[in-house]
């Protein structure tokens, strides 16, 4: 019974570290948003791409995204495969006494974990002269553990009887998880308000309505701690709180509570601001249909733009329990009992201070989205020969939110309407150098920002993979339009004679 206990422990323990990662968007999907024919997914990079395409039409089949990511926990390079993974009994090496699934690196940095999932749902774009129009539906899973001690990262993994962590004060601050699930419904407007000879100027907004089912966060400020032994937490100081909004009965943790399915709901937006140096001078011409529009290559194109400022409020379910600098000498913590959320939540409070109700707070919280600022540079080499360049800077709107990593990339590409291919070399959150690969063919893309680890090259430490299915129509090419005869269009391979 002891062991059992002092299992759950260190299961709990390390399943705060993880931050709950049972979900796994490729972080940026650099080989989709950064090209000419992104079409309405290059929104999720700044809304002005959908004027500034290569493309008047697009409609979005399906897109799907997996990432996780992080610094601690990883599989060997010469014990990984691929196929381990993915086939129908995943085997997974063991290391240390307990067989964990993975091993840990032991630098005493603080640690990450960013784990974000998109279902891109049906979704288009329309252009027509200065204005486009998008509109797109999608789900997104994200979690983010941040500045995570790697004192009690290594007590997740090892449990509380890992005595070179015994009889040391530890202090840290300012860190913590989120995690949202969520759909959303957004609409893109972009406008070329600026082309003057070879200047074009644009400007664009998404407004996001989202639909959160759960969504929570810890957010600890102050954290002061000795463990003596295998049994026992000397809390000297502790100042944190902890909010979440779940479809599940905190008194008897069935799943789904008798509530309504969705608990939170909020707003997102996007806004960006592009210029391109044009390789021709603009010349104003009228058209009549979509499909003649006159397409005019740049030189170069530089663009901002800020993404996901927003929030989810939860008043559903909710509940938002505060330990404002308290202490406590925690014995016997390994003999920790509960039956579910209440309990557990009650039990907290008891220790703390001293009463079951005391650090329930309100029943509501907020989740902030991944705020982040974005630049985006692209320079044409030759012909069909592209250079593009990303800087993402995560933005923190409080306490509860979601961190989205840091990345440098650039993204070399060849593109043509037919066939694309890109190898994008990236810097992950300033530490973590990547090189992914994309190829799009006709309507299907897939890739990877991170390819040396998907396949074994390097430590696993992670995933990412994305694949995208669309029908995409490009300006300058009608096709069999002017013929009153059926449809063609080489982006997805209906040409005559075929």
């Amino acid at each position: 019974m002891q062991h059992s206990r002092r299992i759950i422990l260190r299961y709990t323990l390390l399943g705060i570290f993880l931050s709950l990662v049972i979900f796994l968007k490729a972080q940026e999907m650099w080989g989709i948003t950064t090209s000419n024919y992104a079409g309405s997914s290059g929104v999720l990079l700044s809304p002005t791409s959908i004027i500034i395409s290569k493309l008047y039409l697009d409609v979005n089949i399906a897109t799907t995204d997996i990432f996780f990511e992080n610094n601690y926990a990883y599989i060997h390079q010469q014990d990984y495969a691929l196929s381990n993974l993915v086939s129908n009994k995943p085997a997974f090496p063991k290391y240390g006494p307990d067989e964990m699934p993975f091993d840990h690196y032991t630098g005493k940095n603080n640690k990450f974990v960013y784990s974000s999932e998109l279902i891109k749902g049906p979704s288009g774009m329309i252009a027509f002269g200065r204005h486009a129009f998008a509109l797109h539906t999608g789900a997104r899973v994200l979690t983010s553990a941040y500045e995570i001690p790697y004192d009690i990262a290594n007590f997740g993994y090892y449990g509380l009887d890992y005595t070179p962590q015994h009889n040391i004060n530890y202090t840290s601050s300012n860190f913590g998880s989120t995690a949202l699930v969520m759909g959303e419904i957004g609409l893109t407007y972009a406008y070329g308000f600026r082309r003057i000879s070879m200047e074009d100027w644009s400007a664009g907004i998404t407004v996001k309505r989202l639909f959160s089912v759960a969504g929570g966060y810890l957010a600890a400020h102050d954290l002061d701690y000795i463990v003596p032994n295998d049994t026992t937490i000397n809390f000297k100081n502790l100042n944190a709180e902890v909010g979440y909004s779940i479809p599940l009965d905190y008194n008897n943790n069935n799943f789904p509570d008798d509530g309504p399915l969705i608990k939170g709901g909020g707003f997102g937006v996007d806004i960006g601001l592009t210029f391109q140096n044009r390789a021709l001078s603009y010349q104003k011409k009228t058209v009549h249909k979509l499909c003649r529009q006159r397409y005019i290559d740049y030189i170069y194109r530089i663009g901002v733009s800020l993404l996901d400022f927003g929030y989810v409020d939860f008043k559903k379910n909710a509940q938002l329990h505060t330990f404002e600098n308290v202490s406590a000498y925690w014995a016997d913590i390994d003999t920790l009992n509960y039956y579910n959320i209440n309990d557990l939540a009650r039990n907290l409070s008891q220790v703390f201070y001293g009463n079951p109700d005391s650090s329930f707070t309100v029943d509501k919280i907020r989740v902030y989205l991944p705020t982040a600022f974005s630049i985006q540079g692209d320079y044409k080499i030759y012909r069909k020969w592209y250079a593009g360049a990303v800087f993402i800077q995560p933005v923190r709107l409080g306490k509860s939110y979601i961190r989205r990593p840091a990345q440098v990339a650039l993204i070399p590409r060849y593109e043509s309407s037919f066939f694309e291919f890109s190898i994008p070399l990236s810097l992950y959150d300033y530490h973590h150098f990547r090189v992914g690969t994309s190829v799009r063919y006709r309507f299907l893309t897939f890739g990877s920002d991170d390819i040396l680890g998907l396949f074994g090259i390097n430590d696993f430490t992670g995933l990412d993979f994305y694949l995208s299915v669309k029908i995409n129509f490009r300006k300058g090419f009608c096709g069999r339009f002017d013929r009153n005869e059926p449809c063609e269009n080489g982006e997805y391979g209906v040409r005559k004679g075929r």
